[in-house]
């Protein structure tokens, strides 16, 4: 089976993210003193988010929901927080367990691959009286744990058990990347998203989403191991996200393939399939290498590595305890001859998802163009050179068309726009100044099937005004746009 290690998209199952709240299945957890569960209440927070909606075939018009989450107190005076539950938010709140106030709180710091938030409180009253919850390790299988947060239902704190049933990569639904993850094998429901799952007092994880397809107490929290790398990332007061790795490698289970590249039995190693072109890995490591060694732990034959006695896990556990920056170790067997390598891992996996931005748009003639950025791709250096743009990062489309006189014929067109009168263009702003440079009569638009869609610029800006006017629309174009304009008016002045 291969996998795709530079994207982390290697899950097999879909999970949700409507999240999330534990069921009291197992006994009331004990609770030495009502002071410690005093103070324990105080350090976990309600939270309440307002967020913007947006829908693409309407850019132009937001609406708003409301969610209620789960919080905890950590040093330093941050609430940590998922990342879904203040995704697109505009008004953030908090509230500690049985009081009436609310506290106005912002996002400080934000990882949407890993599906973590820190929130700060101005206001220092709500401090008052709080102790910041230690953070703790990794806990073991079958381990009990505790989770506390606010499930939907109720307003005070819920507390209830769980047993730690696997510790292994999984997909991380807020993301679509794969990380690794902490089931428990307890129910989890709205609202107690982000809360602290606790043992020996210590936080061990956060609370995060449950299984997609039915299972029941199935849910997933997100170990400290993350959590703690997203901190450590923030000490320099910017987020540069988790590194990536670009190799597609392939597990060598079978006995044939062994015997192919001179593996004896228990022989350590995974097979590198393919280089992702245009990376730093291109460098280091080529199509056909057996990597044995990350750092100082032997790669089975189906990836993992054994990071804990009896405990194994993807070896790309290791590469998540690295930093963006840092440098990876690495043994590999090329051409049957052991090599030791050292390389940087310099960028850092994406999700393909978009939070906390307005959508960015461009009503022209009645065309609603709108961008979509381009995934990760991991492709050989024979793909990348073949390929008409090879630094393009977003892809232009017409998502919906207004329909007018001018546009007849093409009031049902939905298309990739490949070429600009057969010009190509790397991202959304080239093609809107490739698109207003234009002075010829005719805008011709060509998906990479050849199919056209002409627009005459006399007519397309007769009607531009009807046409606002006609679907509500206060502009035709997205603030982002609208700084570029000023950036072009400024150019050619100067000129």
């Amino acid at each position: 089976m291969k996998k795709l290690i530079s994207t982390r998209t290697l899950g097999v199952w879909v999970l949700g993210w409507v999240l999330i709240s534990m069921s009291p299945v197992w006994a009331a957890p004990k609770i030495n003193t009502s002071e410690e569960l005093r103070q324990l209440a105080n350090s976990v927070v309600k939270i309440y988010t307002t967020a913007e909606v947006f829908n693409s075939f309407t850019p132009w018009n937001s609406g708003s929901e409301s969610r209620i989450g789960s919080g905890f107190l950590i040093e330093g005076n941050r609430i940590i927080t998922n990342a879904h539950v203040v995704a697109n938010g505009t008004f953030i709140e908090v509230q500690r367990d049985g009081a009436p106030e609310r506290y106005e709180a912002e996002v400080e710091f934000v990882t949407h691959e890993a599906d973590l938030a820190i929130l700060k409180v101005q206001d220092k009253a709500f401090f008052t009286d709080k102790k910041p919850l230690p953070i703790g390790g990794l806990p073991d299988i079958h381990q009990e744990v505790t989770v506390y947060g606010f499930p939907t239902g109720g307003d005070s704190l819920s507390v209830t058990k769980g047993i730690v049933s696997r510790i292994e990569y999984q997909t991380y639904a807020h993301s679509d990347l794969m990380f690794k993850a902490i089931q428990i094998d307890a129910a989890i429901n709205a609202g107690n998203s982000g809360g602290p799952v606790l043992s020996d007092g210590k936080v061990v994880g956060v609370v995060m989403q449950v299984a997609g397809n039915g299972e029941e107490n199935i849910g997933y929290i997100i170990p400290t191991s993350i959590l703690n790398h997203f901190l450590t990332d923030l000490a320099d007061g910017k987020y540069d996200g988790f590194p990536r790795l670009a190799l597609i490698t392939e597990e060598l289970l079978n006995p044939s393939m062994r015997k192919k590249y001179n593996l004896k039995a228990g022989d350590p190693g995974i097979l590198v399939t393919s280089v992702c072109a245009d990376t730093d890995a291109e460098k280091f490591i080529k199509a056909g290498d057996i990597i044995t060694r990350v750092d100082k732990y032997a790669i089975e034959s189906n990836g993992s590595i054994m990071y804990l006695p009896d405990r194994f896990i993807n070896f790309f556990h290791q590469i998540d305890m690295l930093q963006v920056g840092e440098t990876l170790k690495l043994e590999v067997l090329r051409d049957d001859k052991k090599l030791d390598i050292t390389m940087p891992l310099m960028s850092a996996d994406h999700t393909d998802y978009n939070y906390d931005e307005q959508p960015r748009y461009w009503v022209y003639g009645g065309f609603v163009f709108t961008p979509r950025k381009i995934a990760d791709r991991c492709l050989t250096r024979s793909e990348f050179d073949k390929l008409d743009q090879p630094k393009q990062t977003e892809y232009v489309r017409i998502s919906r068309v207004l329909a007018s006189s001018s546009n007849v014929g093409f009031h049902d067109a939905s298309m990739i726009v490949d070429k600009v009168n057969g010009q190509y263009f790397n991202n959304f702003s080239e093609f809107y100044k490739m698109m207003n440079a234009i002075q010829d009569p005719f805008i011709t638009l060509t998906s990479s099937s050849g199919y056209e869609v002409v627009i005459e610029r006399s007519l397309a800006l007769a009607e531009h005004n009807k046409l606002l006017k006609k679907y509500h629309m206060k502009a035709d174009r997205s603030e982002d746009l609208k700084l570029l304009d000023k950036e072009l008016k400024n150019t050619a002045e100067k000129q």
